[in-house]
């Protein structure tokens, strides 16, 4: 007789947690949020597992005390295997580090933000208001198309409303510097569509804790 396996709905996602800066283990806390909430815990050796339901995206939290808590996304609708390895490095919170805002997206040319930042900006709230005294200065890049004074004015702008969204939230405006600087500073060379996806960013970096 033919013996036909189930394919089973769910996936196994396990990986470690380390210091970015040291590589030391990191005890944490991790989130896994679709329509579900899915939790479990890094011990000290820094190592986590959960089983998670496929055909989902999720939006990933790995929050440790004394590090900058970090916002992920995880799409798991094509993923053809029972088990997927997911390694994460946090910053400790210090004077001069910088969180480079991956989900933090504006629609072309404009300061409006697409829908899928506010889960991003959501953990740097929650990031501020676990560690008051922490102050930072938001840093806003465009690429190099276009007209450089424009590009300035556009990076600046939507630093403020990085800003003002974070100020709604219940940040004190005093905690929060911003300054957009255009194309003048590239992590990528600008002659593809991908390496100008890079140089569009938003960072913070912290200047007091």
């Amino acid at each position: 007789p033919v013996v036909t396996v189930a394919k089973s709905n769910r996936v196994t996602i396990k990986g470690s947690i380390t210091n970015a800066k040291s590589g030391e283990a990191v005890a944490a806390h991790v989130s896994f949020k679709s329509d579900s909430l899915f939790t479990t815990d890094a011990a000290a050796d820094g190592n986590y597992s959960i089983a998670l339901t496929l055909n989902k995206s999720y939006s990933i939290q790995v929050d440790a005390q004394g590090y900058i808590n970090l916002s992920e996304k995880l799409n798991i609708q094509s993923v053809d295997m029972n088990a997927l390895e997911l390694n994460f490095k946090l910053q400790p919170i210090e004077v001069g580090a910088v969180v480079n805002l991956k989900s933090v997206l504006f629609e072309i040319g404009t300061t409006t933000l697409l829908e899928e930042s506010y889960s991003e900006l959501n953990v740097v709230v929650d990031f501020l208001k676990t560690n008051p005294k922490v102050e930072i200065e938001l840093e806003g890049h465009t690429d190099n198309r276009g007209d450089a004074k424009k590009n300035l004015e556009l990076s600046q702008q939507r630093v403020d409303k990085i800003k003002s969204y974070l100020v709604s939230k219940g940040i004190s405006a005093r905690r929060i510097k911003g300054k957009g600087f255009g194309g003048s500073r590239p992590i990528a060379t600008n002659d593809s569509e991908e390496a100008r996806r890079l140089n569009r960013r938003v960072e913070f970096r912290i200047v007091k804790n």
